[in-house]
C-alpha cells in the first residue's frame, strides 16, 4: 500500500483527501493548525520552514499531494513574501527533500491564467493578474523544470465544505448568509467551472490508482455558471430561502487583488485522454446536498 503525504489537510480540499483516501493508502497529513476532526496520522507542519526533510522523514511518501496553500488572494497581495514562499517556494522545498521516485500532485489554480481567455486549455500560456496567481505560477515552474520527477499538476476550482469547523469558506458563506436572511450578493457577471472537492478528490484518487501521474498540467473543473447562478441552484438544492440572494457586479467589488470576470477552464484534454465523465452542475448540486444533510 503507497504512502501518501497530503499537505494542507487541516483545510478544506486536504482534510477532504484525507478522509477520501485514507482505505486506499496508507495517509499522512500535515496543516498548520490541530483541530477536532483530524487524522490519526497528523503533523502540524509550518510550511515556511527552511526544509521540509524533517517531514518527508515522518512520512516517508510515495506521493505527495500538495493542497497546502495561501488562497486569501488579498492576504496574498498584502503578503507577498509569504505567499511565494507557502504556495511556490514550498514545491522547490518538497523535491529537494525527496528522491526523484516521489511523485508530486500539486494543487494549482485557475488565476495563472490572464482575464482574456474564455475556457483556459492547458497548452494556452500562463499570465496571472495577482499575487495569489504569481505564487501558483512559481510552484508549477519548479515542477516543470524538474529533472526526472513524476508530477500532475491539477488546475482547478473547488468549492466545498470545511471538516475543520474553526473555517469558513464561500459556500459556508453563501448558506448561512441565506439562514440568517441577510443580503446575499453574489457575481453575475464571474464565470467558473467549479468541481466539488469530494469529486476532485475521486479524480486525485483515480489518478493514484491507475499510476497516471505522467509529468503535465491538467484542467479539472466542472460545467461552467456565473457565481450567481451556483448560489441560487445551491440554496434551491438544499431547500434554503432564496429571497435575500441579488445579483452583484465584480466591478463594483472593492479589492486589493485584482480577480477575473472570466475563471473557466476546459477539461475536455483530461476528460478525453483519461475517459472520465465532466460534472455536471447538477450533480455538483446533489453532492453537496448529501454533505449538508449528513452534518
Amino acid at each position: 500500500m503507497k504512502n501518501v503525504l497530503i499537505t494542507g489537510a487541516s483545510g478544506m480540499l486536504g482534510a477532504t483527501l484525507v478522509n477520501e483516501l485514507k482505505e486506499e493508502f496508507n495517509v499522512y497529513a500535515s496543516g498548520n493548525s490541530f483541530f477536532p476532526e483530524q487524522h490519526s496520522n497528523y503533523l502540524k507542519y509550518d510550511l515556511k520552514s527552511k526544509s521540509y526533510r524533517d517531514l518527508i522523514e515522518w512520512a516517508n511518501p510515495d506521493i505527495i499531494i500538495h493542497s497546502g496553500a495561501l488562497t486569501n488572494a488579498d492576504f496574498c497581495e498584502e503578503n507577498s513574501n509569504e505567499a511565494f514562499n507557502i504556495n511556490g517556494i514550498s514545491v522547490q522545498k518538497l523535491l529537494e527533500a525527496t528522491h526523484n521516485h516521489v511523485q508530486i500532485i500539486y494543487i494549482s489554480t485557475d488565476a495563472v491564467f490572464p482575464s482574456t481567455l474564455h475556457l483556459a486549455k492547458e497548452t494556452d500560456c500562463i499570465s496571472p493578474e495577482n499575487i495569489y496567481g504569481k505564487s501558483k505560477e512559481l510552484g508549477e515552474f519548479f515542477l516543470k523544470t524538474s529533472v526526472d520527477r513524476s508530477y500532475s499538476i491539477i488546475r482547478c476550482t473547488i468549492l466545498g465544505m470545511n471538516l475543520n469547523r474553526s473555517k469558513i469558506g464561500f459556500v459556508e458563506w453563501i448558506i448561512n448568509t441565506a439562514i440568517n436572511q441577510s443580503e446575499l450578493g453574489l457575481f453575475s457577471d464571474v464565470v467558473f467551472t467549479p468541481i466539488s472537492i469530494w469529486d476532485l478528490a475521486n479524480e486525485i484518487k483515480f489518478l493514484i490508482r491507475t499510476d497516471n501521474i505522467n509529468s503535465e498540467s491538467l484542467h479539472i473543473g466542472g460545467e461552467i455558471c456565473t457565481k450567481y447562478d451556483f448560489g441560487k441552484r445551491l440554496l434551491e438544492g438544499l431547500n434554503l430561502p432564496t429571497n435575500t440572494l441579488t445579483k452583484s457586479l465584480i466591478s463594483s467589488f472593492k479589492s486589493r487583488a485584482k480577480r477575473s470576470n472570466d475563471q473557466s477552464l476546459d477539461s475536455s484534454y483530461y476528460t478525453k485522454k483519461y475517459q472520465r465523465d465532466r460534472v455536471s452542475l447538477n450533480q455538483t448540486i446533489l453532492k453537496f446536498r448529501e454533505h449538508y444533510e449528513h452534518n
